[in-house]
């Protein structure tokens, strides 16, 4: 009886898990670290600007650099939010993956993004049908784009929204972007983890058919039974819980 009830325990808990993972789900400490940041440097910038509109012409060279160089911290924070943002995602993402198919991935898989697509649909799960599979998208591009690239506007990145028709970026341009997309990665891992669910603990009739064929076609009668045996004695109630 205990191990029965240990199996229905560790299912529950299981699934629980899965339901409240989102919630569990810890903040991007970054983003409010970043978030001041711009904020104080950009005072910075309008400081100085005020400055040299009143300097006498010619006396302002070093408050140019100073906004020159500041303008360039403001461009590399935006980016830094971008990669961290990515970086959020992916850490979640992994663990959730991890944690829901422990016996059926390695975790080196899952750094290269098609592999993760590929198990994914190897589940009957279509990453392009989850929430913000979009956002998500041009998130991962963009980040890859400022890892790996001289000019981040690439061939995957120049016809994101925020960035068409534009030669040169401005930081502006990076977190306008980083606006549309900060919370398409945790909807996005909210809505895989509703399908991992599914795909764990939801049995219809179709799927019930489906696994019975497979048993049928390598197994005799009387191995059948005696799974079904088996099943029965891992199994238990509610009813017989109480």
């Amino acid at each position: 009886m205990k191990e029965q009830v240990s199996f229905v325990h560790e299912r529950e808990l299981r699934k629980i898990g899965l339901q409240s993972f989102f919630m569990n789900i810890e903040n991007n400490h970054y983003d409010f670290l970043s978030n001041k940041l711009i904020k104080d440097l950009e005072k910075k910038v309008v400081l100085l600007n005020s400055q040299i509109e009143t300097d006498e012409k010619g006396a302002g060279y070093m408050k140019h650099m100073e906004v020159y160089f500041l303008k360039k911290e403001l461009y590399a924070v935006s980016e830094m939010k971008i990669l961290y943002g990515y970086k959020h995602f992916e850490t979640h993402l992994k663990w959730l993956l991890k944690a829901s198919y422990s016996s059926e991935i390695n975790e080196k898989q899952l750094f290269r993004w098609e592999n993760v697509e590929n198990f994914l649909t190897s589940k009957k799960i279509n990453p392009k049908e989850l929430s913000n599979y979009v956002e998500l998208r041009d998130l991962r591009n963009l980040n890859n784009a400022i890892k790996h690239s001289i000019n981040i506007l690439d061939n995957k990145t120049k016809n994101i929204k925020e960035f068409q028709n534009k030669k040169v970026l401005e930081y502006k341009d990076l977190l306008s972007f980083y606006e549309r997309v900060e919370d398409g990665s945790m909807n996005f891992i909210q809505s895989l983890s509703v399908q991992i669910e599914k795909d764990l603990y939801e049995f219809d009739n179709e799927r019930i058919e489906n696994i019975s064929d497979k048993i049928v076609k390598r197994m005799d009668t009387k191995t059948v039974s005696k799974l079904i045996q088996k099943l029965e004695e891992k199994n238990i109630t509610k009813h017989n819980k109480i």
